[in-house]
């Protein structure tokens, strides 16, 4: 297989003519009978989780070194159509095959490889094929318990919050992740987080104070058992 090279740090024409002169060289001196396949180029292609949902077709532009007739590298701007399908996920690799660097006395030409990453989120974390979520909620939701409406890739959905959820538990949401290659869904989980309000009116704080002297719930309960 041809070797793989990224399109961020290297001069395309410079690494290309040390990697293909000698071959060209070769076959030049053997009356071309011989063929030298073209070199693979590898580039990363960063789609939204949106596009990984639903699959997506990206313009490639690159700028590749080509020959001309006497063996002299020159930059040529190229366009390729990549067809994504739905169920891309962070590090897969695509191949597409024949876009790569030409090759001579017809052998094949190379491969163009795309790394897929995934572009951060404002909401969702991916992993693997589930996303995360983060399901901020007011303490009276968390112990009396309740139904929010919670993001996912296609609309709001109501989520039942059971009575008494603590912070950091995942509440799940079956099929509601980013599809699978092979048909299926990944998850979608609600991360609990509780909040409390800044501001709270003078009937507000005296609800809390009536809450404080009746509550028998210690959360530091736990510091005594372990001294």
């Amino acid at each position: 297989p041809g070797a793989h090279f990224s399109f961020d740090d290297i001069d395309l024409g410079d690494l290309f003519a040390n990697l293909s002169g000698g071959a060209r060289r070769s076959a030049r001196s053997h009356g071309g009978a011989f063929p030298v396949p073209g070199q693979d180029f590898e580039v990363t292609a960063q789609i939204t989780l949106e596009q990984a949902a639903r699959g997506t077709e990206l313009d490639i532009d690159l700028s590749v070194p080509e020959y001309d007739e006497h063996g002299i590298p020159r930059r040529v701007p190229r366009i390729f159509k990549a067809r994504i399908a739905r169920g891309a996920s962070e590090g897969q690799r695509l191949r597409l095959p024949g876009k790569g660097g030409k090759g001579l006395n017809g052998g094949r030409d190379g491969d163009l490889w795309l790394n897929i990453t995934l572009a951060p989120h404002a909401l969702f974390r991916p992993d693997g094929h589930d996303l995360y979520v983060d399901l901020t909620l007011a303490p009276w939701e968390a112990v009396l318990g309740a139904s929010v409406e919670v993001p996912t890739l296609e609309g709001a959905v109501r989520l039942k919050v059971p009575p008494g959820s603590r912070a950091g538990q995942k509440l799940r949401l079956a099929g509601r992740g980013l599809p699978t290659p092979r048909g299926g869904v990944g998850d979608l989980y609600a991360v609990v987080q509780i909040v409390v309000p800044t501001v709270a009116s003078g009937r507000e704080q005296a609800l809390y104070k009536q809450l404080a002297d009746i509550s028998t719930f210690n959360p530091r309960g736990h510091f005594k058992r372990e001294a």
